[in-house]
């Protein structure tokens, strides 16, 4: 499968200061317009975006059109996802000092309503393909919420829409994050660190490995779908279920990664985008013809992309 990149709804907020191709470029903005959900009927599109200082929800017509900021969030709001049904939103929240939890509300901002309340981190939440349940990660088994982060247990979790009926999917004891079902609801897709030497999304050596795993709901029978020293995660299934998309710096350079899918069992793995722009948190239209994806360049602090569709040809 091969991938054909459109730049989409917005153009690059960046300001610069050229006066000579050969002089020093400074950039003055670092805007990030991340995390695209399309809505099921694809007229719309959901993502997050640091434009005011902090992230916060915003929405608009498919075509850029109509943009509209949804929360404001007094610790700012991620990762956002449409229902199947087009009409509740999810997201994730910093309520308080290392503390995220999970939202929903309306695709107009209209009825916030929080749906986890506890200490640590609630996040990257995800619809099942019914709407019946929301998939999440969260660290509330870790043993220690004072460790660092990226030392905590972090384990994929399911809930009802209304925040009841909680279920723990996995038994990582490591950080298992970005959590969805597949379409008939029998197997689970994340991303999960090994304690395997791998590469940093800065292509640094280390002792702990970014990899892309698939599992029956209990954790059970995992398939390490990426099995690659590099950086990869991101993933997200495809509508028929078939397929993986996830995000991948094997290709290189630093801070570069790239989209790639490949089947259930780990076979038959594609390249859907290329260049010198990275491509991550992609997520599928409807049909599964086309890629949403944050496409986006990064250079020691600085950060700054958007969004972009890819449509894809077989």
């Amino acid at each position: 499968m091969k991938g054909r990149t459109v730049a989409f709804g917005l153009l690059l907020l960046s300001t610069v200061m050229v006066a000579h191709a050969q002089n020093p470029v400074t950039r003055l903005t670092n805007i990030i317009n991340a995390y695209p959900d399309p809505s099921p009927d694809g007229t719309r599109i959901v993502f997050q975006s640091n434009r005011t200082g902090l992230p916060q929800i915003y929405i608009m017509n498919a075509d850029g059109s109509q943009l509209r900021q949804l929360t404001d969030e007094p610790r700012g709001a991620e990762t956002p996802i449409w229902s199947p049904d087009g009409k509740t939103i999810v997201y994730a929240a910093y309520v308080a000092e290392d503390n995220n939890d999970v939202f929903i509300m309306k695709p107009d901002g209209s009825a916030r309503q929080q749906l986890t309340n506890g200490l640590g981190y609630d996040g990257h939440p995800h619809w099942s393909f019914d709407g019946a349940r929301i998939i999440f990660n969260s660290d509330r088994t870790s043993p220690d919420l004072r460790a660092d982060w990226n030392k905590r247990w972090h384990e994929i979790f399911s809930m009802k829409a209304d925040g009841s009926d909680v279920r723990q999917h996995t038994n990582c004891r490591s950080v298992c994050t970005y959590g969805s079902l597949s379409p008939d609801g029998r197997k689970i897709v994340y991303r999960k660190t090994t304690d395997t030497a791998g590469f940093s999304w800065g292509l640094t050596l280390g002792a702990r490995n970014s990899e892309v795993f698939v599992a029956d709901l209990d954790g059970s029978n995992e398939v390490n779908l990426s099995n690659n020293a590099s950086f990869d995660g991101w993933p997200a299934w495809s509508p028929d279920g078939g397929r993986i998309v996830f995000a991948s710096n094997r290709g290189g350079p630093a801070n570069v990664g790239h989209l790639y899918t490949v089947r259930i069992d780990g076979t038959d793995l594609h390249k859907v985008t290329d260049g010198k722009w990275s491509y991550v948190q992609p997520a599928w239209s409807e049909d599964g013809t086309k890629l949403f994806a944050y496409q986006n360049q990064e250079t020691g602090d600085n950060e700054f992309g958007d969004i972009v569709v890819i449509g894809l040809q077989n």
